[in-house]
């Protein structure tokens, strides 16, 4: 394996412990020197300490500090042989370094530990003070890509800076530093199914109710009309359905309030039918008020459908678990729509909260929205669509899969993209975005949604709402992806 010296790894082999020293004459910052100039001036110096520590650190017996004082030269100097043959690293003939077989290094000598932290922090504290105030100083005026690379430096040489991993929203897990959103992950996805379980117990019973003119006007013998919250479901399947139906809507609202906004509503005098066959959904498209008859010929193909004014909809499919799973979407696209103009357009959004939400609710995911694979053949990518269509798979394993083989689409590639320009795997990065969200960075999605809705771009509302662009959040999901991984 290549290696890459990295603040993350460094991050996960120790710590150090940050004590007052006075910074020499040569630490002091000009105000206006750049990041550029403050890291040329200081490398040669922060470089040669290091290595000097971690030839101390020899001599005390002790491995990890020692370790980490060569990972720091890493940081800075990527091809510094001394620190490379100090790590056990290979030289290749291509130049290259590849990863020796050696145990993990441990500190044998407890009783100079201490010692081996203050002469750390007397080395890395000045350089991360000046990079620090650089840093605060001129906040927003710094570009993204600048602000990783000065708290990249900040970690290489402080682990455990708190102020660093802070604006990595990093958080400690079992005595490692990880993404808040892995801490969060578990505990998050926990919450929601239990919020769903408290609030499907809740609901009272939806009411039997009379038809009322339009209903009647369809000349289709109904098994009853349920009402109920401002849910209203009619249909010629069995009781049992309909009232899962009704459940499921009501509940998809309260959740969708919960994680998703809670002015999310459903439009009012709500209506959906549920039909058992094509020959009901023939009638039903020829007699409802709604469908005009340009549109008919189009809803004929389709197992389900919202009508003109989205107030009534209507599935018929002929397989109950279709008609309830596609119930729940066109619900929640109605809900996403009135909180927060959501629309197909807004593809990720549309289909990730719309899936991600409808699975916890049904259990199934049998309603997308979608072109074919960009990268499999029309009957692999119905293999795919097959397999992801079962009740039993993780679609969030299946993105897993494919990062993994490397074909995994970027969420930057497509965030601007309508529902009907999504392929199969688009769909598996959209379900993992909302997941990220929705169980481990909770509360930054309804602010998200809102000004999407409102038509701001993608940079900037990421910018604004998470501190990185589309290209740093892609990353970010990637990461979190694997470190979720059971």
């Amino acid at each position: 394996m290549k290696l890459l010296a990295s603040a993350l790894s460094l991050g996960l082999l120790g710590s150090a412990v940050a004590l007052p020293a006075a910074a020499p004459a040569s630490w002091q910052q000009d105000e206006g020197e750049s990041y550029e100039e403050l890291r040329a001036r200081e490398l040669e110096g922060l470089v040669a300490r290091f290595k000097e520590h971690a030839e101390w650190c020899k001599k005390k017996k002790l491995w990890l500090q020692r370790a980490l004082a060569y990972e720091a030269v890493l940081r800075f100097l990527p091809d510094d042989e001394e620190a490379h043959r100090g790590l056990g690293h290979k030289k290749q003939r291509d130049g290259s370094w590849e990863e020796g077989k050696r145990p993990k290094p441990i500190d044998r000598s407890k009783r100079d530990l201490e010692e081996a932290m203050s002469r750390r922090a007397e080395i890395s504290g000045p350089f991360v003070d000046a990079l620090r105030a650089l840093y605060e100083r001129q906040g927003d005026k710094l570009p993204a890509l600048l602000k990783d690379k000065i708290i990249a430096d900040v970690l290489a040489v402080d682990p455990e800076s708190e102020w660093g991993r802070g604006l990595r929203f990093e958080v400690k897990l079992e005595g490692q530093w990880v993404m808040m959103e892995v801490a969060n992950a578990a505990e998050g996805r926990g919450e929601l199914i239990k919020l769903e379980a408290k609030t499907r117990a809740e609901l009272k019973p939806a009411k039997e109710v009379e038809l009322n003119s339009v209903e009647r006007g369809l000349e289709i013998s109904f098994t009853t009309a349920l009402e109920r919250g401002g849910v209203r479901v009619v249909g010629t399947v069995e009781d049992e359905e309909l009232r899962t139906c009704s459940e499921n809507l009501r509940v998809a609202r309260d959740l969708l309030r919960e994680y998703v906004g809670g002015q999310c509503a459903y439009s009012s005098d709500l209506t959906y039918f549920l039909l058992r066959n094509k020959s009901e959904q023939g009638t039903f498209l020829a007699r409802h008020p709604k469908v005009a008859d340009g549109q008919r010929e189009f809803l004929l193909g389709l197992e389900s459908a919202t009508l003109e004014g989205a107030r009534d909809f209507g599935s018929w499919s002929g397989d109950k678990h279709r008609r309830l799973d596609s119930a729940c979407r066109q619900g929640i696209s109605n809900l996403l729509f009135n909180g927060h103009q959501i629309t197909h357009e807004h593809g990720w959004a549309f289909e990730g909260v719309g899936l991600y939400f409808t699975h916890k609710i049904t259990g199934t995911h049998l309603t997308w929205f979608v072109s074919p694979s960009r990268y499999l053949s029309a009957k692999d990518d119905a293999a795919m669509r097959e397999k992801l269509s079962k009740r039993d798979v993780d679609w969030l394993d299946e993105a897993r899969a494919l990062l993994e083989e490397g074909e995994l689409p970027s969420f930057f590639q497509l965030y601007g993209k309508s529902v009907n320009k999504l392929s199969t795997e688009d769909l598996l990065v959209c379900n993992a975005a909302v997941a990220f969200f929705v169980e481990g960075r909770p509360g930054a999605l309804p602010r998200i949604l809102k000004k999407i809705g409102k038509g701001l771009t993608a940079h900037e509302v990421f910018l604004e709402e998470l501190g990185m662009d589309l290209r740093q959040f892609d990353e970010r999901l990637r990461q979190w992806l694997v470190e979720t991984a059971d």
